[in-house]
C-alpha cells in the first residue's frame, strides 16, 4: 500500500509540473539552418517603406513550473520592400535592451527584466540587437486571418536560424501592416538554455510564445 501511495504521489507531482510548464499556445515554428540571402539589385519598381518603430511591437510569453510571465520588446528600425502592393522583402532590427515584463510590478518586475537581459538569457550588453531578414514571401491563406507565410533568418545572440512565420499582411493608403498570430519557437535553438530540459532541467519551458505587429510609417504629405 505504501509503495502504491508513493507511486501515485510521484505521478501526481510529475503531472503537476508538466501541466504547469506546458508550452504557450500557438503554432510551433521549427527553426532550420539559415538560408543565404542572395543580394540581388531591387527591381526598378521596388519601393522601400520605413518601419514605424513606435507603432510596431513584439509581445512574448514564457511558461515555467510556477506559472508564466509575459512582456514586450520594441522595434529599433526596419525597412520593407514592396513591388506594387506586394511585400517582397525587407528586414527589421529588434532592440533587445527594451525587453520589458508586463505582468509584474516593482522589484519583481525589475529583477526579472535584469535577469532576461543578463548572460542566462539574451546577453544584451554583448548582443543589444536581434534581427529578422526576409528571404522569401509566399501568399498563403490560413487560420487567424493569415494571408502570407514570411520566411527569413532570425538572429538572436550568436545564432541565426531560418523560420517561416504566418502573418496577416495588409496594404492600405501606402501603409503596410504585417501581424502574426501567437506562435512558438524553441529558445534553445538560439543557445538560450537556462533552466531548460536540454540541460536536464524542466523549470522553464523551451518553447516561448511570440507575437509580432509591424507597421510602416505613413508617407509624408507633399
Amino acid at each position: 500500500m505504501k509503495t502504491l501511495f508513493q507511486t501515485l504521489f510521484v505521478f501526481a507531482i510529475a503531472s503537476y509540473f508538466v501541466a504547469c510548464s506546458s508550452a504557450p499556445e500557438g503554432e510551433k515554428v521549427d527553426a532550420q539552418d539559415a538560408k543565404e540571402n542572395v543580394d540581388t539589385p531591387p527591381a526598378p519598381t521596388t519601393v522601400s517603406l520605413q518601419a514605424d518603430a513606435g507603432a510596431s511591437l513584439v509581445e512574448w510569453i514564457g511558461t515555467k513550473t510556477a506559472g508564466e510571465h509575459s512582456g514586450t520588446m520594441k522595434l529599433k528600425s526596419g525597412e520593407l520592400q514592396m513591388e506594387g502592393e506586394k511585400l517582397v522583402g525587407g528586414s527589421f532590427v529588434l532592440d533587445m535592451t527594451s525587453i520589458e515584463v508586463t505582468d509584474l510590478e516593482g522589484k519583481d518586475k525589475t529583477d526579472l527584466e535584469g535577469h532576461l537581459r543578463d548572460n542566462d538569457f539574451f546577453e544584451v550588453t554583448k548582443h543589444p540587437e536581434g534581427k529578422f531578414e526576409i528571404t522569401e514571401v509566399k501568399e498563403e491563406a490560413g487560420e487567424n486571418g493569415q494571408t502570407h507565410v514570411i520566411g527569413g533568418n532570425l538572429t538572436l545572440k550568436d545564432s541565426t536560424k531560418y523560420v517561416e512565420l504566418p502573418a496577416a499582411v495588409t496594404y492600405e493608403n501606402n501603409v503596410l501592416k504585417a501581424t502574426t498570430p501567437q506562435f512558438t519557437i524553441d529558445r534553445t535553438q538560439w543557445g538560450i538554455v537556462y533552466k531548460s530540459s536540454k540541460v536536464g532541467d524542466m523549470m522553464i519551458n523551451d518553447n516561448m510564445g511570440i507575437k509580432i505587429a509591424l507597421t510602416t510609417a505613413a508617407p509624408e504629405a507633399h
